[in-house]
């Protein structure tokens, strides 16, 4: 049989680790897209989240900014650790979502969002194709709204691509990091991004200009903040990382708002075969000679959020409580698939 394709991407970058313990703070891409405001209509409460990466941080899960947040967990990646997270990327795009609004530590942008947290990308940073497509699979089974990956490949794979389309054609909105591979003679988007039932996330900095390790083309749909991001990391500690990675949270935790806000005032969610032009339509729209390769622009949450018959906090219906469920599921053989977002 013919060898499946190994997924690999440029690293993420870690600009710094804070080791001492935070007051809470609201980082500036939330600031940037004003999404402080949006928490008058809703926190996200509500509304579930799959965050199919390198696991959880242990203390963060259990003790920590997460430990309200997450409701399920697991391995798919044979780890002697199972879901815990090693690597820290998966625990730093966790919290960008939903790190809880609890006076420490960092706020998410859906502090009230539950999060469903399987582990495909193992401790070394890299994972099969298999698991990956078993950890969608699996995480349909909660019923998420979203779902957030922030991995990717230069090369297609048909079980990745078939377990999204089933998820989609469950009613999940797949959200993908479109990669660190810059601007380039030719489109440097990577899969799943590239998939037309994802959307693709590239980054900006702190000026709203795309960043320079943002990948360009014609499959990239939208931009969020992705440069210095601040979030929760492993051992209990925060950090600044810089990737499309953590853009694609920003875009997974903007859309569970949404969610969340037409589930509180009984509007109709978006099938999500739309919301890839809803995002487009409500974007902050590039100015001329700007954001060439890069979508249609900043991810707009007032906008995407859209109904103003806002629902007092207080009246959205109560969180779906599915349990904290740890599962060891042993890898298959297969492909490796690196983290390098």
């Amino acid at each position: 049989m013919p060898r499946q394709p190994i997924f690999r991407l440029p690293p993420f970058t870690i600009e710094r680790v804070f080791a001492t313990a935070l007051a809470e703070t609201v980082d500036w891409g939330l600031k940037l897209l004003g999404v402080p405001d949006e928490w008058k209509r809703t926190r996200g409460r509500g509304a579930r989240v799959a965050v199919l990466d390198t696991g959880a941080d242990m203390f963060h899960a259990e003790r920590g900014d997460l430990s309200a947040a997450i409701v399920a967990t697991a391995d798919f990646t044979n780890s002697r650790f199972a879901w815990h997270d090693r690597q820290g990327h998966g625990t730093h795009c966790a919290g960008v979502i939903g790190a809880r609004h609890d006076d420490r530590g960092v706020v998410g942008i859906a502090p009230e969002c539950q999060l469903i947290v399987g582990k495909v990308l193992g401790d070394d940073g890299s994972g099969t194709s298999v698991g990956i497509a078993r950890g969608i699979d699996w995480a349909v089974t909660f019923r998420p709204h979203v779902i957030s990956m922030s991995l990717g490949s230069p090369q297609p794979d048909e079980g990745i691509h078939a377990a999204i389309r089933r998820a989609v054609a469950a009613g999940s909105y797949v959200i993908c990091a479109a990669g660190n591979d810059g601007p380039g003679p030719r489109d440097t988007v990577g899969w799943p991004a590239r998939h037309e039932e994802t959307v693709a996330v590239g980054a900006v900095d702190q000026n709203g200009a795309v960043a320079h390790f943002s990948s360009r083309g014609p499959a990239v749909d939208i931009c969020a903040p992705g440069v210095d991001v601040l979030s929760t990391y492993l051992m209990g500690q925060y950090a600044k990382l810089s990737g499309t990675s953590m853009a694609t949270p920003h875009v997974a935790g903007i859309v569970a708002l949404m969610a969340a806000h037409r589930l509180a005032t009984s509007d109709p969610l978006p099938a999500p075969a739309d919301l890839t032009q809803l995002l487009k339509e409500t974007a902050t729209a590039w100015q001329p000679g700007q954001g060439a390769g890069s979508g249609a622009g900043i991810i707009n949450p007032a906008k995407v959020i859209g109904i103003n018959r806002a629902a007092p906090i207080a009246d959205q219906p109560p969180a779906l409580r599915l349990g904290f469920v740890n599962v060891y599921l042993p890898g298959r053989a297969g492909d490796l698939l690196s983290i390098g977002i």
